[in-house]
């Protein structure tokens, strides 16, 4: 029988979503509230912020190629060790910088590295090595840290901006990643349950699975139609949703809905509640792909998540009324929340645990050409004041993701 008290693997899917919180919150949702004081402070434009964000992918997607093989042959805990001094490196230099070139060289080397390596490339492995038939829910768990950091970090992070400034904040950013976030992978991270005499998903026998159990080479995973057909479908998606998401509190402030209300005691404005409940729909996303990925053939949740995506995005790209603005934020973040999940649990069902960093790494040299396109071409829009229509493209570009996400047959 299952005990949970002493299993530990969950206390891994628990840091897990500490880390995914801590680096997602930091580097992407808290950065598009910092916009209005970086330009004003550092002379940058629209497109150069956006920049910094597709800088980090296109980095923190090269670097994950040597990292995901890192992953695979190494002690994930050492790779995130590593990965939280350099991630609270970058986000200390950033208090520091006095103009825009610096901000982007910190994006596309220490944050890009060590984003990655303490959060969402490690993590990921780390949770694949502890469980197999409870995969899909454990990864939707851990992930839930994604979309949470979106919806409380921006409700806090902004009247903070205002109270002690950008740099403090960032200040304050580096110093969780010291003072709690190192210690916990220190002291709770365990790199597999077989180190203290345990075994995946605490089951005494453990299923019957066709996975590989051997670190294949490089060139099998190219090989591979089932890799190539994974990786693009989610470089679509991320394509996609990167252009909307980003520039998502701008769009809701450029269409009239920048009031200001208060929600126990603190200011909210309606573009951050927005940002919040597409994050929050997130949420919701995770556990029920995680759910459904376990139960369901690959292509069935990965299809309905593309739909859910892009009906949001023509919904809130349309809506007049905030009432159904909400609401489409909330289903755009339904469907988004679904990707980092079903992303790894169908590398995991094509490949194994065994394999998982490796093809997660490499299926980067597929995702980078595609993956920051979406954020400079929405960034380019908005300073053309033509970005309705590309909030359309990304739209239209999730509905290829999804026609090519219907073709994931697992074995």
């Amino acid at each position: 029988m299952e005990n949970i008290n002493k299993f530990k693997g969950w206390q891994m899917v628990y840091t897990a979503m500490m880390m995914e919180f801590s680096v997602v919150g930091f580097v992407f949702y808290c950065f598009p509230l910092m916009f209005s004081e970086l330009e004003r402070d550092l002379g940058a434009s629209q497109s150069q912020l956006s920049g910094a964000l597709s800088l980090f992918f296109i980095f923190s997607a090269a670097a994950s190629i040597v990292l995901g093989r890192l992953i695979d042959k190494y002690s994930v805990k050492k790779i995130m060790t590593i990965g939280g001094v350099i991630f609270s490196l970058g986000l200390f230099s950033i208090a520091f910088i006095e103009n825009t070139f610096s901000l982007l060289l910190i994006y596309a080397t220490l944050l890009s590295i060590g984003g990655p390596a303490l959060g969402n490339m490690s993590v990921t492995k780390l949770v694949a090595n502890w469980f197999e038939s409870k995969a899909g829910m454990a990864l939707g768990i851990a992930a839930i840290g994604i979309s949470f950091s979106g919806v409380i970090l921006p409700i806090l992070i902004d009247p903070l901006i205002d109270g002690i400034g950008w740099r403090n904040v960032y200040i304050l950013f580096g110093s969780i990643v010291v003072l709690i976030l190192l210690p916990t992978v220190r002291f709770v991270v365990i790199d597999t349950p077989e180190e203290i005499g345990q075994k995946k998903d605490n089951l005494e026998t453990q299923p019957n699975v066709n996975l590989n159990t051997v670190l294949m080479d490089v060139s099998e995973f190219f090989k591979s139609k089932i890799f190539w057909i994974i990786s693009l479908t989610f470089a679509f998606q991320f394509l996609a949703m990167g252009g909307v998401l980003l520039h998502l509190p701008l769009h809701s402030e450029t269409i009239g809905f920048d009031n200001v209300f208060y929600f126990l005691g603190l200011p909210i404005k309606q573009n951050v509640f927005a940002y919040s409940l597409a994050a929050f729909g997130g949420v919701t996303g995770k556990i029920l792909f995680g759910y459904l990925i376990d139960k369901l053939k690959a292509n069935k949740p990965v299809m309905l998540m593309m739909l859910l995506q892009s009906i949001g995005i023509f919904g809130l790209t349309l809506s007049d009324s905030f009432g159904f603005f909400t609401i489409f934020c909330f289903v755009f973040g339904m469907g988004f929340g679904g990707a980092m999940v079903l992303l790894s649990a169908c590398f995991l069902k094509a490949f194994g645990s065994v394999n998982l960093g490796s093809a997660r790494g490499f299926s980067a040299l597929i995702v980078v050409p595609l993956q920051p396109i979406g954020i400079f071409i929405v960034g380019k829009a908005f300073d053309l004041n033509i970005y309705i229509e590309a909030f359309l493209t990304m739209g239209a570009v999730t509905l290829i993701a999804m026609a090519i996400g219907s073709r994931i047959v697992i074995k």
